[in-house]
């Protein structure tokens, strides 16, 4: 059986010298034809997670989804789901308006910060046509794409799960069919991580809090971002990176404080918002009383905060709460943490926020998609296994991904409400079976990161010793 299926190293290599010492053609035909598949495994399995190889999965995702990207925006049509409302807000700041109360657009006021007025308003200001804004966009993707690759890298991943980060029909279309400002912001999440990996935490702070002004999605990772601050060097150096990020913010902000600051808090952060049970794709399957319910957002965020301790004192705090004495930490110094611990540590406290939401929108699938195939396989570490079960492994995390993914694209008809109070059918809107495999997805991933066994000295510093 273990010609067949080779478990060990040894077995693999016994099996693989086998078909050239062997005479095929004195093996029984089902013999070689085993031994002709387990050899395709072994030599699909280096291609597919030895480190040397990776530079050659970057470059065919890269090259692939650059083809893909232009031929989008070559091909479909711009859809117009915010941009009308963000061209209205940000022309009446660029003719000189700065107070909140006034800022609103075709689907209601604005509830964005002031760093996405800044940059929106840039593009506006350069009278670009929509056409190289969709070019603009296409190349911000491709940046996007090619940070999350560097970051895979410095985090060890394989080679080949950056072919499934390229996969999303729904990423593509965020981003240079209907140029959300989720897709900027996510843009400076994933630099900041990338900037810490590198150990440029100055850099890191500006753009994290630049992501915050663009959007309000890097507050997800934020309790990460800050922890890991702090285990780098401590609090002495943590505390002025977090002045510094609200100073950033207060400077972006200025002229909107100074023309009415309670307006720009109330609306700049989300605002009250209209929350319609109709566009949630995570929780669509509820009845709209439950969802609509008080209660059941506060839920939400308790839990949502508890799991979040639970991780840090179990995963990521080094001794949990009781033994560390986090309160007074100097700091491991620079380089000390562990790379692929950080990044399994930041996605997940991402993932976290993300289960907890208390609504998904079509466009907030790039808040976390990326870090989908990553999650997957640090849950599920099919090289542990050989041959077969290392394939079906794979297989595994490609269907993870791909429970993200398709409820983003499952639409039907919903009653939607407008600015006005109007009610009206429309196509489009997410479905309860989307939401539902959605919620399976999200429990299954959770489910496999919180009952991984965390190996010996896989923590987040290199030294456990506090």
């Amino acid at each position: 059986s273990w010609l067949i299926f080779p478990r060990s190293p040894c077995e693999q290599c016994v099996v693989a010298s086998s078909l050239t010492t062997f005479d095929l053609h004195s093996i029984a035909p089902r013999l070689k034809l085993h031994l002709m598949l387990v050899h395709m495994l072994i030599s699909l399995k280096r291609w597919a997670v030895l480190p040397k190889y990776f530079k050659y999965w970057a470059l065919l995702a890269m090259l692939l989804d650059s083809a893909l990207t232009f031929a989008i925006v070559w091909k479909v049509p711009f859809t117009n789901v915010d941009w009308e409302a963000y061209v209205a807000q940000v022309d009446a700041v660029l003719m000189g308006e700065f107070d909140y109360r006034n800022l609103h657009g075709p689907t209601g006021p604005i509830a964005y910060p002031a760093g996405f007025c800044w940059l929106f308003g840039f593009l506006r200001w350069t009278g670009l046509p929509l056409f190289a804004l969709q070019l603009l966009f296409a190349a911000l993707y491709l940046a996007t794409l090619a940070v999350y690759i560097d970051i895979y890298r410095l985090a060890g991943a394989p080679g080949y799960l950056l072919v499934l980060c390229t996969l999303s029909k729904r990423v593509h279309s965020i981003f240079v069919l209907r140029l959300f400002n989720d897709a900027v912001a996510q843009f400076f999440a994933a630099l900041t991580l990338l900037l810490f990996l590198r150990q440029r935490q100055t850099l890191a702070a500006l753009c994290h809090s630049f992501s915050i002004s663009i959007k309000m999605q890097a507050v997800l990772h934020s309790p990460m971002f800050g922890l890991a601050l702090v285990l780098s060097n401590g609090w002495k150096a943590a505390i002025p990176l977090v002045i510094l990020m609200i100073f950033e913010q207060g400077a972006l902000a200025l002229p909107f404080l100074l023309a009415n600051a309670r307006s720009y808090f109330v609306r700049a952060f989300g605002g009250p918002g209209d929350l319609q049970h109709v566009w949630s794709v995570n929780w669509r399957f509820l009845p709209e009383v439950v969802f609509e319910h008080p209660a059941f957002a506060r839920g939400l965020l308790v839990s949502h905060v508890l799991l979040l301790l639970y991780l840090a004192h179990r995963r990521w705090i080094p001794g949990g709460f009781g033994k560390s004495k986090w309160l007074t930490w100097t700091g491991y110094g620079d380089g000390s943490l562990q790379r692929q611990s950080v990044v399994a540590a930041w996605f997940t406290c991402n993932f976290v926020g993300i289960v907890f939401l208390r609504t998904m929108h079509f466009q907030f699938l790039v808040w976390y998609f990326h870090s989908v195939p990553f999650l997957a396989w640090y849950a599920l570490r099919p090289e542990r296994y050989d041959s077969l079960r290392w394939l079906l492994q794979c297989l595994l995390v490609a269907l993870l991904v791909l429970g993200v993914e398709l409820p983003f694209l499952l639409t039907g008809p919903g009653l939607v409400r407008g600015p006005d109070g109007r009610r009206w059918e429309t196509q489009g809107t997410p479905r309860v079976a989307g939401s539902l495999l959605l919620q399976l997805t999200h429990l299954v991933l959770l489910t496999l990161l919180l009952l991984r066994p965390q190996e010996k000295g896989e923590g987040l510093v290199k030294a456990e010793d506090d």
